[in-house]
């Protein structure tokens, strides 16, 4: 049922756009009507003109005339022929009269539609509410469950530990409610085993002698909180970074970078644990990871913060639905004529802005936002991303369109909160905010652990969605130094720095150049489509970028051949390589082909690898003989 809701709100927004585009073009016709009813306020000024006439006169007779019309006279066949004419002036201005109607009609149906929309939109948001508190369990059906497992606990480890809970009535849905379970029991455990000291050692320090784990669950915005505290003594920061250095997680300089959070981070990693033996609760191989990883499952996140010899907070964040969310669309990437859309979930955003050039510093190849009192790292969004396939702004979906910022301008900053520390991820535009539907990827192709799903716009445009804090966390995985020379121009993670192939494919078929352009953005290159020839020489103008142009023969308004024949007029076409993809197949067409200077001549159907094979050829080499 969730599905469906999430179904519904797709067709709401398509709906919701196509009623835009419907209005815009009723305003439209209404403007355009009103010029014609200009002119038809003065054809019946005319045809009444007409109609007063006594017999003899005309109708210039009203107007100023040159000497020697004054005392003209018609004959009777001139007379029938005016009179002709003012009955098919009666006539257009019946029919006016009738289009003026209709056009009301019109106006009248366009607003009632507009107002049926927005009720629509009214009463699925009070489905959606309504089904998603219906799914709503209270958090306190699991949580009731640890009272009796602690003391069991405390009981067979000889440490008295006690449970308190806050916000058993805060609600979950239904589907997460179970699978909170085992991460919840296994930070439980972790608490019990690694947080609370044992009994002397509480007493040394001046701690009651029962320790004590607090679990408070309440609602902030569209997201459950869920906070696991033990007043033990805190994180071992140091023996942390001993046991992944041992581990080959980081090496000893990297270690000695590393800030309070990212060492608290390394907690998360598989198979880490800093048990000194193994036993029933500590040490088994198990380690937070997993709690992470299913938490990820449920679209959330988990951060740890400590003070040395006060305790730790687990804090864990859901999202309230796990289908519709508030999204911040925006567009990244390194060329401003090439950007890739991606949404972040507004709950994760701390703070939008454009800095000013104070709040700018750079140290050390790494840039810092001054904010409040704070020094910030600044991250480049489209150098965090490792794609490599960003589309055009030709390509781009109209919903994608923003207003230029002006050129004295920072790029924007989306300032994420990880536990006590901010980041600020860059990005080249800010769209808009919307509730959309979050789609999950398939099993088949497994996603990086950063991409939540992927939303639906109103025209079907897809855009992936993105956690940024585990976009962080993901590279600093990889090594700390990725994201210093990524921020120095360095080439240790992937960019989209390197301008990737673009081709150009001319085609009338839609379907046909859909197809193509999936097969080729998949290999890596950057497509441009033009449904005909006249279409791709405009586009060419344009586009100073192309490296290949794959092209129909058979098109409207200017064929393939024709196409050719312009290309061989311009120096600067000449040293783009074509390939000529068709369904004529005969040596007439392909010794043409090659006579008006096609590079390559391909048939239809064909073979995928072959084909692309072929492509990368024409790239690589520049100029090719025809081939079949």
């Amino acid at each position: 049922r969730n599905n469906w809701v999430g179904e519904l709100a797709i067709n709401r927004n398509s709906l919701s756009l196509q009623n835009q585009q419907l209005q815009t073009a009723v305003g439209a016709l209404g403007q355009r009507f009103g010029t014609f009813q200009t002119m038809a306020l003065k054809l019946r000024q005319l045809a009444d003109q007409l109609a007063i006439r006594p017999e003899g006169e005309t109708m210039l007779r009203a107007q100023p005339r040159p000497q020697g019309w004054l005392d003209h006279t018609f004959d009777a066949l001139e007379m029938d022929s005016y009179g002709t004419l003012s009955a098919q002036l009666q006539e257009i201005l019946e029919e006016m009269m009738q289009l003026e109607e209709a056009v009301d009609d019109v106006v009248l149906f366009s607003r009632a539609a507009n107002q049926t929309v927005d009720a629509q939109k009214q009463m699925l948001f009070s489905l959606r509410d309504e089904l998603m508190w219906a799914r709503m369990l209270p958090l306190g059906e699991i949580l009731q469950r640890f009272p009796r497992l602690l003391r069991d606990m405390a009981s067979k480890f000889n440490k008295p530990v006690q449970i308190k809970l806050h916000g058993t009535g805060v609600l979950v849905d239904r589907l997460a409610l179970e699978k909170l379970y085992d991460p919840l029991l296994h930070l439980l455990r972790n608490a019990f085993d690694h947080g609370i000291e044992d009994t002397d050692t509480r007493l040394a320090a001046g701690k009651p002698a029962t320790g004590t784990i607090e679990i408070h669950a309440y609602h902030q915005g569209n997201q459950t909180i869920i906070e696991m505290r033990d007043d033990g003594g805190g994180l071992n920061r140091d023996k942390i970074l001993r046991r992944a250095v041992e581990r080959g997680l980081i090496s000893e300089e990297q270690g000695q970078r590393l800030g309070t959070e990212q060492i608290n981070n390394l907690i998360f990693e598989p198979n880490f644990s800093t048990a000194d033996q193994v036993s029933e609760l500590s040490g088994r191989g198990v380690g937070l990871d997993v709690v992470r990883q299913q938490l990820q499952a449920l679209k959330g996140t988990i951060v740890v913060s400590s003070r040395p010899g006060r305790g730790t907070v687990f804090s864990l964040r859901l999202p309230l639905t796990l289908t519709i969310a508030k999204l911040l669309v925006c567009l990244v990437g390194q060329d401003q004529g090439a950007l890739t859309a991606i949404a972040i979930p507004s709950d994760s955003v701390a703070e939008l802005m454009v800095p000013t050039a104070e709040q700018l510093k750079t140290s050390g190849g790494q840039r810092f936002l001054h904010w409040q009192q704070l020094t910030i790292p600044i991250y480049s969004l489209a150098q965090l991303l490792p794609y490599q396939c960003p589309l055009s702004e030709r390509q781009t979906s109209k919903l994608l369109t923003t207003v230029p910022q002006p050129d004295n301008w920072h790029l924007p900053l989306v300032l994420l909160r990880l536990g006590q520390q901010y980041y600020a991820l860059e990005v080249n535009r800010l769209v808009t905010e919307q509730e959309l539907v979050i789609k999950p990827f398939a099993s088949l192709l497994p996603a990086p652990s950063y991409l939540y799903g992927a939303t639906i716009l109103a025209d079907g445009t897809l855009i992936p969605v993105v956690n940024g804090a585990l976009l962080l966390e993901w590279h600093w995985q990889k090594g700390t130094d990725n994201l210093a020379m990524a921020e120095a121009g360095g080439e240790s993670i992937p960019t989209p720095g390197r301008r990737a192939k673009t081709i150009l494919v001319v085609d009338d078929s839609a379907a046909l150049r859909r197809t193509l352009a999936f097969t080729l953005e998949r290999s890596g290159y950057r497509v441009i489509q033009a449904k005909d020839g006249q279409e791709a020489l405009k586009t060419l103008a344009q586009t100073g970028e192309v490296d290949l142009i794959i092209c129909d023969v058979e098109m409207p308004n200017l064929n393939g051949f024709e196409f050719l024949g312009q290309r061989r007029r311009n120096a600067e076409l000449l040293k783009i390589p074509v390939a000529m993809l068709t369904s004529r197949g005969s040596d007439k067409h392909r010794q043409l082909a090659k006579t008006l200077g096609a590079n390559a001549y391909f048939t239809k159907p064909y073979i995928e690898q072959q084909f692309l094979g072929a492509v990368e050829e024409l790239l690589a080499a520049g100029q090719v003989s025809v081939s079949s």
